[in-house]
Parts: C-alpha cells; sequence; structure tokens
C-alpha cells in the first residue's frame, strides 16, 4: 500500500514519516510533502493508496484535496488530520469521503491503527475489484463458447419457448423481431487420386469449412456453427420488415462467395444447403431439418452447388424399365461385356438419378445397386469378399456415397471388379 504525508508544519510532518515504522507494517510511505498541490503531482504519475493531511494548509486545505481525490481518485482512502474539533469540518469529510477524522495531537499510534485500518479496507476492495475482473474477463472468454451451444441446442429443437426468451436474455442476444434462415454446408467427397488430401481427411477439410466461413460471415447478422455431424451450419437473421426476395437474394450471394473461396483456398468442392426462412422460434429446428434434406438433392443435382429447399414432390419411380436395365446389367457382367456393362450403368443412373427424382428415390436406387451387385456374386455361391478382393472395403461403405458422380464411379468399379473375378473363375474351373 502505497501512503502520502501532506503536512504544511515541518516538525508535525517529520514525526510522523520518520518516527512510525511504516515498512514493518507494509506501508509504502512514497512522500511527506508540505502542500495539496504536491500530493496532487504525485498522485498523477504513481498509483497512491492512502493519503494522511492536515486539514488547514495555505493554497488549498485538506478538505479541498480531500474533495479533488473523490473526483479524481475515489478508490483512494483519505485520512484527516487536523487541530479544530468543528462539526462543520467533521460534517464536510463525510461528504468529500474521508475515511477518518483525527485531532490533534494525535499520537503516532493512533495515527497508524487509523492508516492500518484504512490499508484493511482498501486490500479488501482490491481484491473484490481483482475477483470481479477476473470473473468477468473469465466470462467474456466463455461468452463465445455459450452463445454457439445456445444456437446449436435452439437449432437441434432442445429448447421450449420461454428457454430461448430467458437464455437468449442471460446471454444479451438480440432475438425478437428477426427471422432467420439456417444453410448448411458440407464438403463433397474427396476424388480418389487428390493431390492434397485423402479420403480419411474428411474431419479435417470439415473443420477448414468451418474455419474459413466462420472468418468470411462471422458477425451480427451471421452466427457460423459446427453441427453434431461436422458440418457447417450458417444461422442468417434479418429484421422481420426486410423483404423475403431481398433477403435471400443477399444470403445466396454469401454462400456462393463462400464456396468459391473454399475451392479456392482448400482445392476441393462444397455444397449448401438453404432451408426456408424461420419467423418464429420453435420453427428454426424444422428448418434446420429443411436445410440438410436440401443439401442431399446433391446425390442428383451434382456437387459444389447451393441447393434451396423445395417441398418434395411425389412420383412414381420407373422401376419397370429400371428392372429390365439391371437385367441386362447382369447379362453384361457375366458374359465381360465391358463397353455394354458401362452403358447399362449410365442407363441406371439416368433413370434412379434424375434431377426431377425425389432424394428418397435416389436413396431406394444406391440401395438397388448394392444388392443387385450382391445377389449376382452370391449367385455363384462366393462371398462379397471373395469376389471383390480388395475392393470389398469400398463396396462396404456405399451408403457413404454423396454425390450421382461419386456413386456412378463407385457402381462401375464394383460392377467391372465383379466382371473381371467370374472372368477369372471360369478360366480357372473355381
Amino acid at each position: 500500500m502505497k501512503l502520502i504525508i501532506v503536512e504544511d508544519e515541518p516538525h508535525v510532518r517529520e514525526r510522523i514519516a520518520e518516527d512510525i515504522d511504516w515498512d514493518a507494517h507494509r506501508i509504502d510511505m512514497v512522500a511527506a510533502v508540505r502542500s495539496a498541490k504536491e500530493a496532487l503531482a504525485i498522485m498523477q504519475k504513481d498509483n497512491i493508496d492512502l493519503v494522511l493531511t492536515d486539514i488547514y494548509m495555505p493554497e488549498m486545505s485538506g478538505l479541498e484535496l480531500a474533495k479533488r481525490i473523490k473526483s479524481d481518485f475515489p478508490f483512494v482512502k483519505t485520512l484527516i488530520l487536523t487541530g479544530y474539533d468543528d462539526f462543520e469540518y467533521a460534517r464536510e469529510s463525510i461528504e468529500y469521503g474521508v475515511f477518518k477524522y483525527l485531532v490533534k495531537p494525535a499520537e503516532n499510534e493512533l495515527i497508524l491503527e487509523a492508516v492500518l485500518e484504512a490499508r484493511e479496507v482498501r486490500e479488501k476492495e482490491l481484491a473484490e475489484k481483482i475477483n470481479l475482473h477476473l470473473l468477468e474477463r473469465r466470462w467474456k472468454e466463455h461468452l463465445p463458447h455459450l452463445e454457439s451451444m445456445f444456437y446449436k441446442n435452439w437449432m437441434y429443437g432442445r429448447y421450449s419457448h420461454w428457454e430461448i426468451e430467458r437464455i437468449g436474455n442471460d446471454l444479451q442476444l438480440a432475438l425478437h423481431d428477426k427471422k432467420h434462415l439456417i444453410v448448411v454446408l458440407d464438403m463433397d467427397p474427396i476424388a480418389d487420386g487428390n493431390g492434397r488430401f485423402q479420403a480419411g481427411d474428411r474431419q479435417l477439410v470439415q473443420f477448414s469449412l468451418f474455419t474459413i466461413a466462420r472468418d468470411l460471415l462471422g458477425g451480427l447478422d451471421c452466427v457460423v456453427l459446427q453441427d453434431d455431424d461436422g458440418m457447417t451450419a450458417l444461422l442468417f437473421s434479418a429484421p422481420l420488415a426486410e423483404r423475403e426476395d431481398v433477403w435471400h437474394a443477399k444470403v445466396n450471394l454469401k454462400v456462393s462467395e463462400l464456396l468459391e473461396t473454399a475451392k479456392d483456398c482448400l482445392k476441393l468442392t462444397a455444397s449448401a444447403g438453404i432451408g426456408p426462412a424461420a419467423a418464429n422460434f420453435l420453427l428454426l429446428p424444422q428448418a434446420f431439418k429443411q436445410s440438410k434434406m436440401a443439401l442431399q438433392a446433391r446425390i442428383t443435382l451434382g456437387s459444389g452447388i447451393a441447393i434451396p429447399y423445395r417441398e418434395p414432390v411425389p412420383a412414381e419411380p420407373s422401376w419397370v424399365y429400371m428392372e429390365q436395365a439391371e437385367k441386362e446389367l447382369e447379362v453384361a457382367i457375366e458374359t465381360g461385356d465391358g463397353p455394354k456393362c458401362r452403358e447399362l450403368i449410365r442407363t441406371v443412373m439416368e433413370l434412379g438419378f434424375s434431377e426431377a427424382r425425389p432424394v428418397a428415390d435416389a436413396k431406394e436406387t444406391l440401395w438397388r445397386i448394392a444388392c443387385l451387385l450382391a445377389r449376382i456374386v452370391h449367385t455363384h455361391g462366393w462371398t462379397l469378399r471373395e469376389a471383390l478382393q480388395e475392393d470389398f472395403a469400398d463396396f462396404e461403405r456405399f451408403h457413404e456415397l454423396l454425390s450421382r458422380d461419386q456413386i456412378e464411379a463407385w457402381f462401375g468399379r464394383m460392377a467391372l471388379r465383379i466382371s473381371k473375378t467370374i472372368e477369372q473363375r471360369r478360366q480357372s474351373g473355381t
């Protein structure tokens, strides 16, 4: 604790400064000066905690000094030392925040006791201030995580309406009179032979996409999150009064720019599903699901694009044509007719993965293809592992295929591998 003594009488000033062992009581007696102006000059340069001052001094009195200290250095504890036991002085001392009012001739023991009492109060205030600052700092450091968890739980429908209101208010988030729109982004499958990344690097590139999105779009009108699957979710917000078409155009532009930036940075493509706007708190989880449904449409529409949500249109799958193509494909695989096999694979892809076909039908087609290949192998009495050999691991992961191009490449590779095995076994008589 740093102390200044202000006393215009030299013998009193020296007695207090020199006869009391301040160091022994952990008091740093910075200066003993004769005027209030000298004291203020020191306080401008140093962090003083305690001031012991006479009340009656030329130029500026101790009460005037106390008034200045209260105004400019409100944390400093001021002790008044005076030869006047006057009620008016005492009243003004209280008004100016004086900690202690001592009447001369005050013994050194009494002065020391008062200063130590002031020091104790000042130390408690400092400790509380440090703790408060520490809590505020930790709160600010933790706030982005709390906000992300709030938006994520809201997005997944884990809150009731009143919980959204309460937690939003606690986090001081402006949620009212706003509409929201969710965009879900996902990296497209990593192609074989990619020079920078391999299939096992999917989590890395997903996080890279999240980082790019956060740096490019993170701000007041867009919250950037990672969902439970590692995909990047963009939560856009706008005033309810903003025109829907204008807002959607802005969002589409930002998402397109983000996809281009990700492509430039990672040398890989990403796709986005854009959900409908939600003007009600409780509609956001449904909008999130719809944005993920929109993203699934890349299985028929292709990769590297932003896909707005469309209500599914019921359509009868062309299973009759599909069955005929499957029969012809089975013959081509059995006979080892590579060109015919590739032609029929393209036919199956056109029938099952056309842009007009719902995503559910496209997924059903993928299962049909896997079952067709398995049936051809099992007809010969072999296991898939025996027939496919090193390609078996890729066959098992058919449900992870996300784009039409990826499915077609996988389909062709598996069909030709099975055809090759049939030919090899036929030649060897096994």
